[in-house]
């Protein structure tokens, strides 16, 4: 039955696109074994269609039982997906749901997208819609209600949940917390949880088995293929395999100092540009992917920068433009990590910086992605110390730019050896050194860490039905901010961008569109503003009620001394504290903002 529903998502998104095998097989198996499983880990191939399982299982359950909610890592994927989705079903019975959205509360409708953090959130009973409530309650700041916290939880254990690209969920060992903690909440349930990727380490699903061993049998890993080259359940798709094969490219390494690093890629797309006229540039870092950027002039090529610094309201305009941008011939993307995810893109000139092996892998599914797309280059650069090293950032532990400087050499290592032979496009063969084998030569047991007694406090979160809402917000705080990211966000937004709406320092917009312009940032990089001299953080925005009317509005306060605010962002549990009592919505910056580039920083 489950396969019926297949036919209806090809027919409704592709048209007369024939089936995929190994779709077909996954879907068959877990249909024979849905009564029987609880977990369903699914890996196949970048590119290879896995979003049409989400949807297909999100129908399904539509019409035979009660509700689906899908999580994405990246609100970008998110958005993209829905207008898919919206193909299928009527817009009554679909809905989105992440921190600054407001359809689907809850995650009630019977087809709900939403983040990984707002299904963090809404599973421990502390949703967006309830967050700031339950907050002050536990802060002393209020009393009475902790939100609809009951209502939130049962929304999420009465659903079918599919998360996408989890291998994002291992990133750190918070996540990897978060995900556990999960599956054995789901386990417990007797619900169903689907994790897909193509990117799965052997090592993290080794560890997930020996973590989830005493229930072995309610789990079904479903692969593409096995170490040897061959599917798992010897339904290998051969016409997919021998399309990737017949994909030509090289792939180039070349070492840069950070001086003449924009000058040497710009000098590679030039040399190239007239054969291979789809190009994508990725950067380890925002600044990095703006200044390349600035400096980039090539005619008749269509031009966009994507990374996380933009606005709700940008973002959506650039998911638009992605879109458009499919049909021509001539274009350059130029990005960060945010184009990992999904993003639905191809290329046939690839360029971007050395990251750690899952993430490469990750961001070359935007090559060569399409059938008949044959012939590319790839070219990945790396950035090296007067040595001629790969460069080290020193900080309490050794990164390379954002990411782990020893996971970083390794994959570098692998690639110099393998170079000649990698295919990124099929997980392991015989004869070829595949995306999976550079993965797991990477990745060892030491990659991934678990934190039991992390784990063990959010399952016990569910055990106090009392007191839910009040256990959640506590380990919330003592989590930084986040079930899931190791950092917490804070809100910005650039004071150009509101300073013509600012009126006796009140705004002129309401809260909802006001929110439409912020821009998240980490902690960290937050602090790095506080360093600034001056420091360019020089207000706050916060939500006030009229003494008359009890309806809110959005006072501007500016801010001129930041010492406090140093002493208190040292500690994340007191700087939430202090943004929660001050009714803090976000904080100004001095810094420009547009469209294109999204936030610009002056160097000082």
């Amino acid at each position: 039955m489950i396969n019926d529903y297949y036919k209806i998502v090809l027919n409704k998104w592709f048209k007369d696109k024939s089936e995929r095998r190994f779709i077909s097989f996954t879907l068959s198996t877990i249909q024979k074994n849905w009564r029987e499983k609880n977990i369903f880990i699914i890996e196949a191939p970048t590119g290879y269609g896995k979003s049409t399982i989400s949807a297909t299982i999100a129908l399904y359950t539509f019409n035979e039982e009660l509700k689906t909610i899908i999580a994405f890592p990246l609100r970008t994927l998110l958005e993209d997906q829905f207008e898919k989705f919206k193909t299928l079903v009527n817009k009554e019975f679909l809905g989105k749901r992440y921190m600054h959205n407001p359809e689907s509360r809850y995650l009630i409708k019977p087809i709900t997208l939403t983040t990984v953090d707002t299904l963090s959130l809404t599973f421990f009973g502390i949703p967006p819609e309830d967050l700031d409530k339950a907050v002050k309650y536990w802060s002393g700041t209020s009393s009475g209600s902790l939100g609809h916290y009951l209502f939130s939880i049962t929304s999420t254990t009465l659903s079918n949940l599919i998360l996408d690209e989890v291998h994002l969920l291992s990133d750190s060992t918070k996540s990897l917390n978060f995900l556990l903690a999960l599956m054995r909440i789901v386990l417990e349930n007797d619900q169903k949880l689907i994790l897909m990727s193509a990117t799965i380490p052997t090592v993290l699903e080794n560890l997930l088995k020996q973590k989830l061993s005493q229930s072995l049998e309610k789990m079904l890993f479903v692969k593409f293929c096995d170490k040897n080259g061959n599917s798992t359940f010897h339904c290998g798709d051969e016409h997919f395999i021998n399309e990737r094969l017949n994909k030509k490219y090289d792939v180039t390494l070349m070492d840069v100092e950070e001086f003449n690093k924009y000058q040497q890629i710009i000098k590679y797309i030039n040399l190239y540009k007239d054969k291979y006229r789809r190009i994508i540039v990725v950067f380890n870092t925002v600044n990095d992917a703006i200044n390349l950027y600035n400096n980039l002039n090539l005619k008749d090529f269509t031009k966009i920068l994507l990374h996380s610094r933009f606005n709700e309201k940008d973002k959506e305009s650039k998911i638009e433009k992605l879109k458009k941008l499919r049909e021509k011939e001539k274009y350059i993307i130029v990005s960060t990590q945010v184009i990992e995810a999904g993003v639905d893109i191809s290329s046939n000139l690839f360029i971007t910086e050395i990251a750690p092996a899952n993430s490469l892998v990750q961001r070359i599914g935007r090559f060569l992605r399409y059938e008949g797309e044959n012939d590319g280059k790839i070219l990945i650069w790396y950035e090296v110390d007067e040595k001629g090293l790969l460069k080290r950032l020193s900080n309490g532990k050794s990164y390379y730019k954002v990411y782990d400087w020893d996971l970083t050499h390794r994959t570098l290592m692998q690639l110099v050896k393998n170079k000649d032979n990698i295919n990124f496009h099929i997980p392991t063969a015989k004869g070829i050194f595949g995306y999976k084998d550079l993965i797991d030569s990477v990745y060892t047991e030491n990659c991934f860490n678990i934190d039991e007694k992390r784990v063990s406090n959010l399952i016990k979160i569910l055990l106090s039905f009392e007191s839910v809402s009040y256990r959640a917000v506590n380990e919330f705080f003592n989590l930084e901010g986040s079930f899931v990211r190791d950092s917490l966000l804070i809100s910005i937004i650039p004071r150009q961008v509101i300073s013509s709406l600012i009126e006796e320092d009140y705004l002129k917009m309401d809260y909802s569109a006001f929110i439409r312009l912020l821009i998240p940032i980490s902690l960290n990089t937050f602090k790095g503003f506080l360093l600034k001299k001056p420091p360019i953080i020089n207000g706050i925005v916060l939500k006030e009620k009229k003494k008359e009317s009890g309806k809110e509005r959005l006072k501007v306060k500016a801010l001129e001394d930041v010492s406090n605010l140093k002493v208190s962002v040292r500690y994340p549990s007191s700087f939430m504290r202090f943004l929660v009592k001050n009714n803090i919505v976000s904080f100004m910056v001095d810094a420009e903002y547009d469209s294109k580039r999204g936030l610009i920083l002056n160097e000082r």
